[in-house]
């Protein structure tokens, strides 16, 4: 028997702490969202790729070094060609050409090096790579105010299910009362058969929407879940919706330094440093090089490896060399590509213009929402209360027989309106102040 006890508590003990659900506030969600998120990770990662990218950019400037170990095998000899004039008196025949002939193996070893001195292309293509990494970063600017936007826009559409399910099981309540009332009239014989049927149908309509603003409910705690990178399996609830509208203060004007306009300014910039490396390239480069080593010929392979034989035979390979490159033609080709580069710049210049125009519109869009659905809130309130008003009275009325089972359903579905209005208005409220503060740059007060 204490094994079983003890199982039998363990599943007590589990299934209590699972039914306990943590309540998230939009602020904890935001900060989970950023820590875990999957695609903010990757945005991270692109940061240190754009950071990796501008160290190799860099290290071109670094001198390099390598060794270099070669060994030939003639397998036919190669000649050297000359006249005789050139070879002096071991010649008397002094014939026209005369040959020379070489070893038949080689052996090449040593140590090169090579520093860029002066190359304007190289430092071109490093500050390009530095607005590269600008770039990831405004990249990951832009993917943080993202996230925070859908964790916001789905936090409150959660908070407004949940409203409207305390409101419906709060008129489901009401209503099961009013049926149970309406059974024992219709035992007593006070009220007819289709008005007990009325009052059973509402019912469970009013069950079946329940039902359905309680699946919807589970469905945005998912999508939450994803956008925290969170077990599917861990229980969680949002914040109850607040009674009353909490403004967020005054807006101020639209932000200059939204990251969807530095990431389009810095695409201008990235474009005009490209137009600069590719230029760079008609701009002569100076590089020093050099070499330590040396070069051995033999007739006989095994001489390599005999010092008696091979010493003589060994002869110094090292030199110091500053080299200049001028490049004089290459085919139209950077002046093509500064063509197409200058394309995609108007192209930018356009669509920076376009975004612009784009927020100045979501701006004066979320301002009227935001007055209007305000308006609308206080109204939708206020015939909330007097709703309520109107179906207890016609509730009293009924229960005295005065009024009518048809009255009554007409008041509790005007009742249920107004509460699905003024929910919706409140949410409406919340989702234009979080677009206001996203076009203000102010979305980092969410998780103040």
């Amino acid at each position: 028997m204490k094994p079983l006890l003890v199982f039998l508590l363990s599943i007590f003990c589990l299934a209590n702490a699972l039914g306990q659900q943590k309540s998230y506030s939009l602020k904890e969600c935001i900060e989970t969202g950023i820590r875990n998120n999957l695609s903010l990770k990757n945005s991270r990662l692109d940061i240190l790729k754009s950071k990796t990218t501008l160290t190799q950019s860099r290290s071109r400037l670094l001198p390099v070094l390598s060794a270099e170990f070669q060994m030939v095998d003639y397998l036919m000899k190669p000649a050297n060609v000359t006249t005789g004039a050139l070879l002096g008196n071991d010649f008397p025949e002094d014939p026209t050409w005369q040959k020379i002939q070489s070893m038949q193996y080689a052996m090449t070893a040593g140590i090169q090096f090579r520093v860029p001195l002066y190359n304007q292309t190289i430092l071109s293509a490093s500050k390009a790579a530095q607005t590269l990494r600008e770039l990831s970063s405004l990249s990951y600017e832009k993917a943080v105010e993202d996230l925070t936007m859908q964790i916001g826009n789905v936090y409150y559409l959660a908070q407004a299910s949940l409203e409207l399910q305390r409101l419906l099981k709060e008129n489901i309540d009401r209503m099961t009362e009013l049926c149970t009332i309406t059974e024992e009239l219709y035992k007593g014989g006070v009220v007819l058969k289709v008005d007990l049927t009325r009052v059973q149908i509402n019912l469970k309509n009013l069950e079946a929407r329940h039902d359905q603003y309680a699946t919807l409910y589970e469905q945005q705690l998912n999508l939450l879940r994803f956008l925290l990178d969170i077990p599917p399996e861990t229980p969680m609830a949002v914040n109850p919706m607040p009674t009353d509208i909490v403004l967020s203060g005054t807006y101020g004007a639209i932000s200059e330094s939204l990251p969807e306009l530095q990431l389009l300014s810095t695409r201008k910039e990235l474009i005009d440093r490209q137009i600069k490396a590719v230029r760079a390239e008609y701009v002569p480069s100076i590089s020093l090089g050099g070499q330590l080593g040396a070069v051995g010929y033999q007739e006989k392979f095994r001489h390599f490896f005999h010092t008696s034989s091979g010493t003589h035979n060994w002869f110094g390979n090292t030199y110091i060399a500053l080299s200049v490159h001028i490049p004089i033609f290459s085919a139209n080709d950077k002046k093509l590509r500064v063509r197409q580069y200058q394309y995609d710049r108007q192209q930018a210049e356009t669509a920076f213009e376009l975004q612009c125009k784009q927020i100045d519109r979501e701006y004066a869009d979320a301002s009227r929402q935001l007055s209007h659905n305000l308006e609308v809130w206080h109204t939708q309130r206020e015939n909330y209360r007097q709703a309520e008003d109107v179906y207890a009275v016609t509730e009293e009325k009924y229960k005295e027989g005065v009024a009518s089972m048809t009255e009554l359903l007409q008041d509790e579905m005007r009742l249920r309106n107004a509460q699905s209005a003024c929910v919706q208005a409140h949410c409406l409220c919340n989702v234009a102040q979080l677009t206001l503060l996203k076009l203000t740059g102010s979305l980092q007060n969410l998780t103040r």
